[in-house]
């Protein structure tokens, strides 16, 4: 009888630490931009986690529920829009803010995986957008380092970060 206790306490503790996990993913910041940006990536619990790499394929399937991959000029919005501070929140990366709103998001500089190897983290970060170079193999992501915040044409098999945006509701 006891064992049983235990072992149903323990089973709904891990399903209430899920839901909050899968809560922390699902919390949305309005930065006053076209869309809300999701405060952690895809597979993080925390802003100040990496969380996971996707192909280009396997992001487009995160997609569901209105939320979805951010667009090349989404990401363009977010540059001009936003102030970019390089930090330390649990992992090296920006604190994005608001220039609008003055609401912020962390952007970890999880780097990239190519194959197996994933190098430079902590110094760079790449994020997959939704847009596709029409024809080619080439995907846009927001790329970033100390030095520098861009959006570029990258191979859709590279392992990149995903961060979720949602359309404002009006």
């Amino acid at each position: 009888m006891k064992r049983f206790f235990f072992t149903s306490v323990l089973g709904l503790l891990t399903l209430i630490v899920a839901s909050f996990n899968v809560q922390a993913q699902n919390e949305f910041v309005d930065l006053g931009l076209s869309v809300s940006w999701a405060k952690c990536n895809v597979g993080a619990n925390s802003p100040g986690k990496n969380g996971k790499y996707y192909t280009f394929d396997k992001a487009l399937a995160l997609e569901n529920n209105g939320e979805r991959l951010p667009t090349k000029e989404e990401f363009q919005e977010l540059i001009d829009n936003c102030t970019w501070l390089w930090r330390e929140e649990g992992v090296q990366g920006y604190k994005v803010t608001s220039k609008k709103n003055g609401n912020s998001i962390f952007l970890p500089a999880a780097s990239t995986r190519y194959g197996t190897s994933v190098e430079l983290v902590g110094s760079h970060g790449g994020y997959w957008s939704s847009s596709t170079d029409d024809g080619s193999d080439f995907v846009a992501f927001l790329y970033f380092c100390i030095f520098d915040v861009s959006v570029g044409f990258d191979d859709r098999s590279l392992g990149r970060s995903v961060r979720l945006v949602q359309d404002v509701k009006k």
